[in-house]
């Protein structure tokens, strides 16, 4: 069996492993699901799509083995499939000058599959399994909502079985609301970390396929705008369970936006001379202050329809960088 093979299904039993560690029911076993899909990622990145699909389909087969179907299934959705989706399109190449985008030109050999394009792709999948969550609900009884809040209701019960009624129901009624949006968020940046992690420990020890990518030059398809503008709009106008798929889509949509915000943020910084205290600042406000994460969506929204770092950068729309004299 070639050496690659062998690798790819020790990723996938390894990422198998970190995925049911919470079943051993040791103290901190959770913080291993978060990186689950590590091996996946470093396996498809350094060996190549074959080895990202073998590996994710190993993965699969033993937590169906440790786990049964269900526990199968949720890793295959939460676990392989983003793998070998990210995998596949961030090692698709083409000539540079080829196609219109970032990296094209005579100055360069290769221009890889856009960074923002992955992102909105990702985050499309995790506002698909919303959606597909909100349509079986509304076939059942209960909608969304509901389903949501019984669910809360008795994880909480589990957790703190000493917590009285009344608290349990009003801490219910605070995390239910935005709970499938903010569970879509962290599964999106769960994803995202460990992408991350597993490019930059590749590019360490020399095995990386793709350079990585400059997250400056970070820039989102058009076409995602709409999405967004649908599920607000859907939030603002609509009623019921429509209101509240339409308020958590809107969060999840809105994450390619808000690392869109960071690099208009971060262009910002590097134009004024205390960049190092500026960012820890503005880090700080992004923990403290929950609202300054839907500004800085909601600046990454600007950019997209203005261009806004481009004319911070002080960039011609039709010809190179303007010098500034005021630099």
């Amino acid at each position: 069996m070639p050496k690659e093979t062998l690798i790819a299904i020790g990723a996938g039993v390894l990422s198998a492993i970190l995925a049911t560690a919470f079943l051993s029911r040791v103290p901190g076993a959770l913080v291993f699901v978060y990186l689950a899909s590590l091996p996946l990622f470093v396996a498809g990145l350094a060996l190549g799509p074959r080895a990202g699909m073998v590996s994710s389909a190993v993965g699969f087969m033993a937590v169906g083995l440790v786990g049964g179907g269900l526990s199968a299934g949720l890793f295959g959705l939460m676990q392989a499939l983003p793998a070998w989706m990210i995998v596949r399109q961030m090692l698709l190449q083409r000539p540079a000058g080829v196609g219109p985008g970032p990296g094209s030109g005579p100055g360069a050999a290769i221009e890889w599959y856009p960074l923002g394009d992955m992102l909105c792709w990702l985050t499309m999948l995790a506002a698909a399994m919303l959606v597909l969550m909100a349509v079986a609900a509304a076939a059942g009884e209960n909608g969304l909502s509901a389903l949501v809040a019984l669910n809360l209701n008795q994880i909480l019960q589990s957790i703190a079985p000493e917590m009285d009624p009344e608290s349990l129901e009003i801490t219910v009624g605070i995390m239910a609301p935005l709970f499938p949006g903010a569970a879509g968020v962290s599964w999106l940046l769960m994803i995202i970390v460990n992408v991350s992690l597993a490019q930059g420990l590749l590019v360490k020890l020399g095995h990386n396929l793709r350079p990585s990518p400059s997250y400056g030059n970070l820039q989102l398809p058009q076409w995602m705008s709409w999405p967004l503008v649908g599920s607000a709009a859907l939030a603002l106008l609509g009623t019921g369970e429509m209101e509240y798929t339409g308020r958590n889509l809107a969060m999840i949509l809105a994450v390619p936006y808000f690392f869109l915000g960071l690099t208009v943020v971060h262009a910002w910084a590097h134009r004024v001379s205390f960049t190092g205290t500026a960012l820890v600042f503005f880090y700080l406000m992004l923990v403290i202050w929950g609202w300054a994460v839907l500004m800085v969506a909601g600046i990454g929204v600007i950019e997209q329809w203005t261009g806004l770092s481009r004319r911070m950068a002080g960039v011609d729309e039709n010809g190179p960088p303007r010098s500034n004299d005021n630099d």
